[in-house]
């Protein structure tokens, strides 16, 4: 009974949790996982979003949206204003904290296991608010995400969860992030794996799905379920307006290839001074401001106005270029916002334009200009990211209408393919910028397989940590305990070396032999290093909440042969071997 009662105890603890959770088949911990990080996610996204609202109605005294009915004197000062507040904020703090929004997220999960600094999360929130509120050319989704990542990651690091969940609680922040400030839990999930995560695995929809349902009901109970977009018409009139989609498709990847090629020239420029990037952005949108405020913001309202066609096409285009030029320049020069929403206004109102324009080329009777807002939205959304699915859901759920997914998909597989046919390289604008500081994010198959275990996983428990002497009645115990590994500590050195005990009983067995006329002392010295023997490996250190590849590479750069896991407390866990590695995966 004292047994049973201290199994399931151990069962329950801490360590026992961290343990499970570097498998591969840890599901019913990781969606417990899945679940806190929603919640708090959810929670920082009411907070996030009440705190913008309260900005926007305290100090603008309107919607966050409704720039177009403030005086022309607090259009034109609102920008400026905000540029100079984000030139001191960044410029007083610390360099390391600035880097912020979805990229970071992505370049730190690829090359940081998915560990994101907690201060660069709370200098987004502060940035963001800022930006949104000036009315910048911005979306909030970027800022969400990176906070979102964030808060879930500290969940990670804080319990010292194996970096394998640490990976997958940062898709559960970014998803909850999304369904939380859009209320597209859907889109959310697909998000996460096709923009972050960029895999599909059962593994991680669990408890990606349990984040985002959790985090968006946190946001519609204490928020309400507001919608961002006003329903589209229904669907196409006829079959035959295919080809016209196919050709909105085309039209908007060339929109989207030309908006990646925007931000990455100015990119170039962020090593310029901050005062100045920031000041250009501050100036264009003051101006826009003044001239065309409606440009102002993410501009959902535009795409409003866009599905009850009160907007002309030539006007039409002029915003949807403006607007593109107006974020491309805001985001090229490193103001720390989003810009998925302002691609969705963008596509939306060049999307609406091409429905005006299929009157003069479709022989039958045209849709209505709405389905070709939201195609055109789908579209830009998916060449721009290269996430075809995250953005078919994404506007199934702001619209409420699930006849946009035929249409939406030829239009967003047009869009892809010819964004790919102008920039061959064949990345989405997050990972364009990333390459052009040098972060290449190709990861084979086997190291993303790899990224999924970690090393407490596969470890040996079988060893024996010893000195470099030991007596032969302990040599004696190794072998009769059928002990595998010896985990050697050199001569005045924490240097260690592991050796198979096969190599020890093949000594004692050529000493016996040797000294079978004489008596041999049971206390007579063994000296382990001396023991002829083509399998004794130099072994290093590693973290337990390190992954297989993470080992893998350590082995490589270091040029050792064994890795021993040890904590905080320095004790060794166990050791792991390149063979070891090798044999998880055949």
């Amino acid at each position: 009974m004292a047994k049973s009662k201290k199994k399931w105890h151990q069962r329950f603890t801490l360590q026992h949790f961290r343990h499970r959770l570097a498998h591969l088949d840890a599901l019913p911990q990781l969606a417990l996982l899945g679940l806190l990080s929603g919640l708090a996610t959810g929670a920082l996204m009411v907070l996030f979003l009440s705190s913008l609202n309260l900005i926007s109605q305290t100090l603008l005294g309107t919607d966050i949206e409704n720039y177009e009915d403030l005086p022309l004197a607090m259009r034109a000062s609102a920008p400026m204003l905000g540029g100079l507040c984000l030139m001191l904020l960044m410029h007083f703090s610390k360099k390391h904290w600035r880097p912020q929004g979805i990229g970071f997220v992505i370049e730190r999960f690829f090359f940081n296991q998915g560990r994101l600094p907690w201060q660069n999360g709370i200098h987004q929130f502060f940035t963001a608010l800022i930006a949104l509120a000036s009315g910048f050319s911005a979306g909030r989704e970027g800022p969400a995400v990176h906070m979102g990542a964030t808060i879930s990651s500290y969940i990670g690091e804080k319990f010292r969860l194996p970096n394998n969940s640490l990976r997958i609680l940062v898709g559960c922040g970014s998803a909850a992030a999304i369904g939380a400030s859009f209320h597209t839990p859907i889109a959310g999930v697909i998000f996460a794996m096709e923009v972050i995560m960029m895999e599909y695995t059962l593994v991680g929809f669990t408890p990606i799905i349990l984040a985002s349902v959790s985090g968006t009901a946190l946001s519609q109970w204490m928020l309400g379920e507001a919608s961002l977009l006003h329903s589209a018409s229904v669907e196409l009139s006829s079959l035959y307006e295919l080809p016209w989609v196919a050709v909105s498709g085309i039209m908007m990847g060339g929109l989207a290839a030309l908006f990646i090629t925007i931000c990455g020239k100015l990119s170039l420029y962020q090593q310029k001074p901050l005062a100045l990037r920031f000041s250009i952005v501050a100036l264009l949108t003051c101006i826009s401001g003044i001239y065309f405020p409606t440009l102002l913001g993410t501009g959902f309202d535009l795409v409003n106005l866009s599905f009850t066609g009160q907007l002309s096409l030539g006007l039409l285009l002029f915003l949807a270029i403006a607007k593109l030029l107006l974020t491309a320049t805001t985001f090229g020069l490193g103001v720390p916002v989003g810009i998925i929403g302002p691609l969705l206004v963008i596509g939306g109102l060049f999307g609406a334009a091409m429905g005006y324009m299929g009157a003069f080329f479709v022989e039958t009777e045209v849709s209505d200009i709405s389905i070709y807002a939201v195609i055109g939205m789908a579209s830009m959304m998916a060449a721009s990211l290269q996430a075809p699915l995250a953005a078919l859901m994404a506007l199934m759920e702001l619209t409420n209408n699930s006849h946009i997914i035929l249409p939406g998909m030829l239009g967003v597989v047009s869009a892809i393919l010819t964004c790919r046919y102008f920039r061959p390289e064949n990345t989405s604008i997050f990972h364009h910028l990333l390459a052009l500081k040098g972060r290449d994010l190709a990861h084979p198959p086997l190291a993303q397989a790899m990224n999924r275990v970690g090393v407490t996983s596969i470890m040996e428990n079988n060893y024996w940590h010893c000195d470099n002497q030991i007596t032969l009645s302990q040599a004696k115990k190794i072998i009769q305990e059928k002990i595998q590994w010896m985990l050697i500590t050199e001569v005045d050195s924490d240097d260690k070396i592991l050796m198979p005990t096969a190599a020890l009983a093949n000594y004692l067995y050529l000493l016996e032999i040797e000294k079978k006329q004489t008596q041999v002392s049971e206390s007579q010295t063994i000296i382990l290093s001396e023991i002829p023997t083509e399998d004794r490996l130099t072994a290093s250190a590693i973290q337990p909440q390190a992954t297989l590849t993470e080992a893998y590479e350590q082995i490589a750069d270091m040029r050792t042969d064994a890795l021993y896991v040890i904590n905080d407390r320095q004790e060794i866990l166990g050791i792991l071997t390149y063979r070891m590695i090798e044999n998880y995966y055949q």
